[in-house]
C-alpha cells in the first residue's frame, strides 16, 4: 500500500502531441481536464461544465425502478471492445469509477465540486471532486460518489459507493509525465426478483407499491471492483528555439509504460432458494452463496512515431506505431480455479499532420496465446473536415474475432453449472458519421453483423447461435432554437431482421421543449420545461438476480409507453440547481410503464438537486 501512495504521488499529468496542449489557461478558466484516453490529442482540453442543458437528467432512466441498480442498453452500445479477457458484461458499469472515465485535472487555484440529490423514497445521491495542484505541474484528485435509495417497492434497497484518487505530472522538461489512479466501487444492493403478478399491478388494483408481493424476499447482490493503474510517457526529440525565443517542440517518437491491476469480487446470497425461483438447486437448498473472483493484471508498452513538424513528404506525413502486452488472469469460483496469460501484439499506420483537414488510422491487435488466443481487431477509420471545419464526416470499418466472455463458457453456481466450448465471435461492421457543431446537429448510421453471437436463452442459460445476425441503427441529435425557446431532440432507430435472440427497440426518443431565459441583469438563468422518453414495444430481456445478467423472454412486449418529466433548472454564478418531477404521468396514461419484465419503473417522483462548484 505505501508503493501505490508513493507512486499515486509522483503521479503525472500527460502531454500533448502539440506541446501547448496542456500550458496553464491562465486567460480562460483556472481549471481544465482530460481523460486518460484522449488526452494525447491537441483538441481534448475540456473546460467545466457549467451548462444547464440536460442538468435535470444528472441520474439516468432507472430500467429496473430504483437508482444504483443494474442498466440494460436499449440503444446497441458501438463503443469500442478492448481485445482481451472480459469476464461478464457489467451492467453495474455506468456508476462505477472506471480508467476510461476518470477525468485528470490541471488548476490554478484549489477545485471542488459538489452534488447532491433528493428524491422520493428516500433517493439520495451525493458526489464530490476535490483537486488540487501542489506544483505547476503536479496534481492530485479525489472522487466519491455515494447512491442510497429504498426504492418504490419491496426489497429494492440500493447502498453503493465510488472512490478514486488520481494523480498527474509532467516534468518541467516535458520529456516524462505520469498519470495514475487507484478506484473502488461497491453495490450492496437487495434483490427482490421483481413482483410477482404483473397484471394486479397493471390493473392498478395496489395504490401503494410496498403491498405488492414480490418473487424473492431474502437475496443480495454485492459487487466489490477494485483497480490501480500507471501510464508512463517518455518523449524523444528536439527542442529549438525561433526567432522570438519561443520553445519549439519538435518531439518525433513516443515511449507509454502502462500497468493495470483489476479485480472483482461478486457475491449473490439468498437464504431461502426453496422458493420456486430457481430453476434448480445444485448444492444447497437452504442457503445460496455464490462468489466469484477474478483478477486481471497487465503490463503494456507502446511506441508511436510523431509529427516532428518538418514536413518533408511521405517520410513525415506517415505515422506508424507497436504495441505489446501482457495480461494475466485468474478465475476462481465453485469448482473453477483457472490461471492463463494473454499475450496481444498491436500495429498502427496514421498520418501525423494534414493540411487538407483530412485524418486516417488503421489498426490491428492480435492475441497471440492465452484463453483469448487467435482474437483479432482491426479498425480503420477516416475523417474529414468540411466547409472550414464546421462539418465532419467520418467513415469507420471494422472487423473483430474474438472469444466469448468467460462467464458464457464456464459458470458453477447453486442454480447455474455449464462448460462450453463455444466458438468465437465474429463481428464486421461499418459506420458513417455527420457531425456539425455550430447548429447542433449529429448523426450516424450503424451497420453489424454478427457470425456465432452467444447469449443467455429463456431458461437463463448460456447458448451460442449458429448463424449471422445482422443490426441495422441510426441516431440523430438535432437541437431548435426559437427566441427563447429551446426544442433538444434524440432521435435513436434500430432494426434486428432476425431477433430470435437480439432484442432492441425499434424506437427510442428523448426530446426536452424547454423556456430559457435570464433574469436580475443576467445574474440568474433559469430554464423551465418538459422532456419525453418513449420506446416502441419489443419483448424486453428479463433480468436474473443468481448471475446479474439478462436473458430471452418471450411472454410479453413491454414499451409503447411515454416518460414525461416536468423540470426547472437555475444557475447564479458557480451554483446551479434543478427541480423535477420525475414521471409525471405516472397513473394518468395506464401502468405499463415496464421495460424490464416484472419490474416497473418509478412511479411520480419529486426530485431536487445542486450542483456548487468552487474555483478558489
Amino acid at each position: 500500500m505505501k508503493i501505490l501512495i508513493i507512486l499515486l504521488f509522483t503521479c503525472t499529468y500527460s502531454f500533448s502531441e502539440n506541446s501547448d496542449t496542456l500550458i496553464f489557461q491562465r486567460n480562460r478558466q483556472a481549471t481544465t481536464s482530460y481523460n486518460v484516453e484522449s488526452y494525447l490529442n491537441s483538441d481534448s482540453l475540456k473546460f467545466i461544465d457549467m451548462s444547464l442543458e440536460n442538468f435535470q437528467n444528472f441520474s439516468s432512466h432507472n430500467y429496473l425502478g430504483n437508482a444504483g441498480m443494474p442498466q440494460v442498453d436499449l440503444f446497441y452500445n458501438f463503443s469500442f471492445r478492448k481485445l482481451g479477457f472480459q469476464y461478464s458484461k457489467n451492467y453495474f458499469v455506468n456508476n462505477f469509477y472506471t480508467k476510461d472515465n476518470l477525468q485528470f485535472f490541471q488548476t490554478l487555484t484549489p477545485y471542488t465540486s459538489l452534488f447532491y440529490q433528493a428524491g422520493s423514497k428516500r433517493e439520495q445521491l451525493f458526489k464530490m471532486t476535490f483537486s488540487y495542484n501542489l506544483k505547476k505541474n503536479w496534481n492530485i484528485t479525489a472522487n466519491f460518489f455515494r447512491i442510497r435509495s429504498e426504492g418504490f417497492y419491496l426489497r429494492q434497497k440500493t447502498y453503493d459507493n465510488f472512490i478514486s484518487l488520481t494523480s498527474n505530472y509532467t516534468s518541467k522538461n516535458r520529456r516524462y509525465a505520469i498519470l495514475c489512479g487507484i478506484i473502488y466501487n461497491d453495490v450492496q444492493n437487495n434483490e427482490n426478483g421483481g413482483i410477482l403478478n404483473d397484471s394486479l399491478f397493471e390493473n392498478g388494483g395496489v395504490l401503494d407499491k410496498k403491498l405488492l408481493d414480490i418473487k424473492l424476499r431474502n437475496a443480495n447482490r454485492n459487487y466489490l471492483n477494485r483497480s490501480f493503474f500507471i501510464n508512463q510517457y517518455l518523449n524523444f526529440g528536439n527542442k529549438r528555439n525561433d526567432s522570438l525565443n519561443n520553445s519549439i517542440d519538435k518531439t518525433k517518437s513516443r515511449f507509454i509504460f502502462s500497468t493495470f491491476y483489476e479485480d472483482n469480487l461478486i457475491e449473490y446470497r439468498d437464504s431461502n432458494p426453496a422458493n420456486n425461483f430457481y430453476s434448480n438447486i445444485f448444492n444447497d437448498s437452504l442457503n445460496t452463496y455464490d462468489s466469484t473472483y477474478n483478477l486481471k493484471f497487465e503490463n503494456e508498452l507502446k511506441w508511436n512515431k510523431l509529427d516532428n513538424k518538418k514536413h518533408r513528404g511521405l517520410i513525415d506525413l506517415i505515422g506508424l506505431g507497436f504495441s505489446f502486452k501482457d495480461q494475466l488472469v485468474s478465475v476462481k469460483q465453485r469448482e473453477i480455479d483457472t490461471t492463463f496469460n494473454n499475450i496481444i501484439f498491436g500495429a498502427a499506420l496514421y498520418n501525423t499532420y494534414t493540411n487538407h483537414q483530412f485524418w486516417w488510422s488503421f489498426d490491428a491487435k492480435s492475441a497471440l496465446s492465452g484463453y483469448n488466443k487467435s482474437d483479432y481487431h482491426v479498425f480503420l477509420s477516416i475523417k474529414k473536415g468540411l466547409f472550414d471545419s464546421i462539418v465532419f464526416v467520418t467513415f469507420n470499418l471494422n472487423s473483430r474475432n474474438y472469444t466469448p466472455d468467460f462467464i458464457y463458457n464456464r459458470y458453477s453456481s447453486n442454480h447455474f453449472r455449464w462448460n462450453n466450448r463455444f466458438q468465437k465471435i465474429i463481428e464486421n461492421g461499418a459506420d458513417l458519421l455527420f457531425s456539425i457543431e455550430k447548429y447542433k446537429t449529429k448523426l450516424g448510421i450503424h451497420y453489424r453483423e454478427f457470425s456465432n453471437p452467444v447469449y443467455f436463452d429463456n431458461y437463463a442459460v448460456s447458448r451460442q447461435f449458429q448463424g449471422t445476425v445482422p443490426v441495422f441503427s441510426a441516431d440523430l441529435r438535432k437541437d431548435f432554437s426559437f427566441f427563447n425557446w429551446h426544442l433538444n431532440n434524440t432521435i435513436q432507430y434500430q432494426y434486428v431482421p432476425d431477433s430470435s435472440i437480439i432484442r432492441l427497440p425499434n424506437l427510442v426518443l428523448e426530446n426536452a421543449l424547454f423556456y430559457e431565459n435570464s433574469l436580475l441583469k443576467k445574474a440568474l438563468k433559469i430554464q423551465i420545461g418538459v422532456s419525453l422518453f418513449f420506446l416502441s414495444e419489443y419483448f424486453s430481456n428479463a433480468y436474473m438476480p443468481a448471475t446479474a445478467q439478462f436473458y430471452l423472454q418471450d411472454d410479453k412486449k413491454y414499451g409503447n409507453y411515454p416518460f414525461i418529466d416536468f423540470f426547472i433548472n437555475a444557475k447564479i454564478k458557480s451554483a446551479r440547481i434543478f427541480f423535477k418531477i420525475d414521471h409525471l404521468n405516472s397513473g394518468w396514461m395506464g401502468n405499463g410503464y415496464q421495460i424490464t419484465p416484472d419490474y416497473p419503473m418509478n412511479d411520480r417522483a419529486f426530485k431536487l438537486g445542486i450542483s456548487w462548484q468552487f474555483d478558489d
